[in-house]
């Protein structure tokens, strides 16, 4: 699930993933107006605020319409 996280956050414009995703790990750059709405309805952490990076995690039991729901989430953060 995390290559498909990888793969749809890559379509949103102003976020970059910065490291490769080999595992259960995303590691991206988003805007910093993005954290509060995202973090209101997901747990995740900052990984370097200087950069405002982000570490996104899935697991055995991420689905795909958690994804879908992240990712829905994502883009109307960039909205505002």
């Amino acid at each position: 699930m995390a290559a498909l996280l990888e793969q749809e956050a890559r379509t949103i414009p102003r976020i970059t993933i910065t490291q490769p995703v080999e595992a259960n790990a995303v590691f991206a750059a988003i805007p910093r107006e993005h954290l509060e709405p995202l973090q209101q309805e997901y747990f995740f952490y900052v990984w370097d605020e200087d950069r405002s990076i982000v570490r996104w995690m899935t697991s055995f039991d991420t689905t795909e319409e958690d994804i879908a729901g992240f990712i829905t989430l994502l883009r109307k953060a960039g909205d505002h």
